[in-house]
């Protein structure tokens, strides 16, 4: 095992989620998404370093993986690395690769004749060897492929060997995993798989891609869990506080039970000043209003430049009208007599950027079918941000 378990000791409050996930694994590959900074990385991360028993794994951030070639040359070493720790090759990849070696330059598998290895023939012959070596493993062994960031994976492949080689990808990823039950892919985004999706939709892809896999969305920290790490981060920073249950319980609220953002605000809350919440919150709005913040809360704004270029005013009136207003959520008709005040705006076209929004974790809809930000941090940041 290559991570040691307690180097994610401080990832807490994840017990459950991340046994309720293994066990969608015995079933089905999985596409994990959710806001960026909620912890994706780090559990499937932890999962890596603690695989249960009969599973092996490979964990990979493809965000720098730009073509369909790489994509495959690193799918193979990692199956490579993994099983060799097992004293298992991958025959039909030493074929494929020539026993005179094959070599690897700039990421990409080369053939002895000095050609790029077929990146389809690649993927084919590293399942298939993956799985002839699970079985001379213990009955029932499985392989599981962390892939961290595969939104970014299938957009760099369209930018760089166009739309139709990032269509092929995620057909074939689904052909494979569909075909060998011992291989299961957990796949993980911040930006929204559907994003890609669409683009491709729009240049004539049919695929669905994501229908053999079940989603699942991490979310925030229970309260609970959130009050006791931010407790035991004023601990461990050797803060001064007088009654550290209130001020942890206040600071998990304000940060919406985000670890990512517990620790930041820990760090930056002042020393040889007893802590009470009104002085956390009081850091928390020093923080926000900082235009040489570390938080990087920008990204919520350049997101919606970047996936909304066409639609970017629409979006913009519907956020800021959630953000400014008193309620702590609005109604579809609450919205769109907001937005109708600042523009002309079709309700077919206001229904699908609000749906969008909400697959974007930017918004959330209640059981009252009412929309409200999914965090409340990045509505306190927008309202700061936007003068609202």
């Amino acid at each position: 095992m290559e991570e040691a378990s307690d180097a994610f000791a401080h990832i807490v409050g994840r017990e459950a989620f991340i046994a309720d996930t293994w066990a969608s694994l015995v079933h089905k590959s999985l596409y994990m998404n959710d806001l960026r900074r909620i912890g994706k990385t780090q559990i499937i991360r932890k999962m890596h370093a603690e695989l249960p028993s009969g599973w092996v794994g490979a964990f990979s951030d493809l965000e720098g993986t730009h073509t369909a070639e790489e994509f495959a040359a690193l799918v193979y070493k990692d199956s490579a690395r993994v099983l060799s720790m097992k004293q298992q090759g991958l025959r039909k990849m030493t074929t494929l690769l020539g026993k005179a070696g094959g070599t690897e330059i700039m990421g990409v598998l080369k053939l002895p004749d000095g050609q790029p290895a077929p990146w389809k023939e690649v993927l084919r012959a590293t399942f298939d060897d993956v799985v002839e070596a699970l079985g001379h493993l213990a009955p029932g062994a499985r392989m599981v492929f962390f892939w961290d960031e595969v939104p970014y994976l299938l957009e760099n492949i369209a930018s760089r060997q166009g739309k139709d080689t990032a269509m092929q990808v995620f057909d074939i990823l689904r052909e494979l995993s569909q075909r060998h039950d011992t291989i299961r892919l957990v796949l993980t985004g911040s930006i929204g798989i559907h994003h890609v999706l669409r683009s491709l939709w729009g240049d004539g892809y049919r695929g669905a891609p994501l229908n053999h896999m079940d989603l699942i969305q991490p979310g925030p920290l229970l309260p609970e869990s959130a009050a006791a790490f931010a407790e035991s981060e004023i601990t461990r920073r050797g803060l001064l506080c007088a009654l550290p249950d209130q001020c942890a319980a206040a600071m998990a609220e304000l940060v919406s039970n985000v670890p990512h953002y517990i620790q930041k605000l820990v760090a930056r809350l002042p020393r040889g000043v007893s802590l009470t919440p009104s002085v956390i919150e009081a850091e928390l709005d020093r923080e926000l209003r900082s235009d040489t913040s570390d938080w990087d809360l920008d990204y919520y704004q350049r997101r919606v430049r970047t996936v909304f270029p066409e639609n970017r005013k629409i979006v913009l009136a519907i956020l800021d009208g959630i953000a400014a207003s008193p309620l702590p959520a609005m109604t579809f008709q609450e919205i769109r007599a907001l937005v109708s005040a600042r523009m002309e705006v079709d309700d077919e076209v206001l229904r699908e950027h609000l749906k969008l929004l909400c697959m974007d974790h930017y918004l959330a809809r209640d059981d009252s079918n009412a929309y409200r930000f999914y965090l409340s941090i990045i509505r306190r940041w927008w309202q700061i941000s936007r003068n609202l």
